[in-house]
């Protein structure tokens, strides 16, 4: 009886352990993102430049730069290539406290947008850029980004937990 009682003692012990290290998720935006469908940054952006649509795609990619402000946009990089600006379709909101390096999965439409001098400003505001960087930027620029209708995001595993 002691035996049966102290294994399902141990039994419930790594049960517990197996719950702290469980991986935090957490979804946003009106859309329910698949993850088991999700291509890589670099995947998705091959068939967005061999098929420029209105076509939305689920993919994931760490976050390198989460809005400051309130949590309105994303950017994430491919492995080659400039940061995209990932913004988040009706306005829908995540934590600006997301942590760089924490791994997104997303479902959204790329597209080609004309940023004007005054959406660049506000974008380094955002990103609490210095006055010095702000006022480098003078004129308008076309730059890929892609709406989102949905993200989960993935908390780092360099994230520590809260106490």
């Amino acid at each position: 009886m002691k035996g049966t009682l102290l294994s399902l003692g141990l039994f419930a012990l790594a049960l517990s352990s197996c719950k702290s290290t469980s991986v935090a998720y957490k979804a946003y935006g009106p859309v329910s993102v698949d993850t088991t469908q999700a291509l890589t940054l670099d995947e998705m952006l091959t068939r967005f430049k061999a098929n420029p649509s209105d076509q939305a795609y689920t993919f994931k990619a760490p976050l390198v730069a989460v809005c400051q402000s309130a949590g309105c946009w994303v950017n994430v990089k491919p492995s080659n290539g400039d940061l995209i600006r990932i913004r988040f379709k009706d306005h829908f909101l995540i934590p600006p406290a997301t942590e760089a390096g924490s791994v997104a999965y997303f479902h959204g439409t790329p597209y080609l947008d004309t940023i004007s001098v005054a959406m660049q400003k506000h974008f380094l505001e955002d990103a609490k850029a210095s006055q010095a960087e702000i006022d480098l930027i003078t004129t308008p620029k076309i730059e890929l980004n892609i709406e989102a209708d949905g993200v989960i995001v993935k908390k780092s595993s360099s994230a520590k937990p809260k106490k």
